[in-house]
């Protein structure tokens, strides 16, 4: 069951990345959303599950939408960088190493109880900070394309 989850929000996340119109697009990342959180519950964390599926889920698809209200149906023509690219999987990298390093943390505490509340702060406080900069990396994004949106519009 979980591999067929997972495998269902890997082909979900492909699509919302691949599909052209912002609307599917926003569906498709929506329904992958929602997958992982039916994950977790399956994990027996279902807190976690259900915070996946209200809370993230739900802000997600708000603020999509949003966009979309603001860019239309299609998503704008950008030029693509070659050191955008790089610096982006540069950072993929620098992240995983980072996550991949707390494995042999997360197996240890691993035979605490799921729904502990200390679990994820024993677990990933030594992440906050790269919590922080995706948080901060996607509040530029958003910036970044309503000045881009303002100077197509004229405005």
């Amino acid at each position: 069951m979980n591999i067929a989850l997972l495998s269902l929000a890997i082909l979900l996340a492909i699509g919302s990345l691949v599909i052209k119109k912002s609307v599917p697009a926003i569906i498709s990342f929506i329904l992958m959303m929602f997958v992982l959180g039916l994950f977790y519950i399956n994990l027996d964390a279902k807190m976690l599950g259900l915070f996946q599926i209200f809370i993230y889920t739900g802000g997600i698809m708000v603020l999509m939408l949003f966009g979309v209200t603001i860019i239309g149906l299609e998503f704008p023509k950008v030029k693509t960088k070659p050191l955008n690219a790089l610096g982006s999987l540069l950072f993929f990298v620098l992240v995983s190493t980072l996550f991949l390093r707390g494995v042999d943390k997360v197996k240890m505490l691993s035979t605490a109880k799921v729904e502990d509340i200390n679990l994820f702060s024993a677990a990933f406080s030594d992440y906050l900070i790269i919590f922080a900069l995706i948080g901060v990396s996607l509040l530029y994004a958003t910036v970044k394309m309503s000045s881009i949106l303002k100077k197509k519009r004229g405005q």
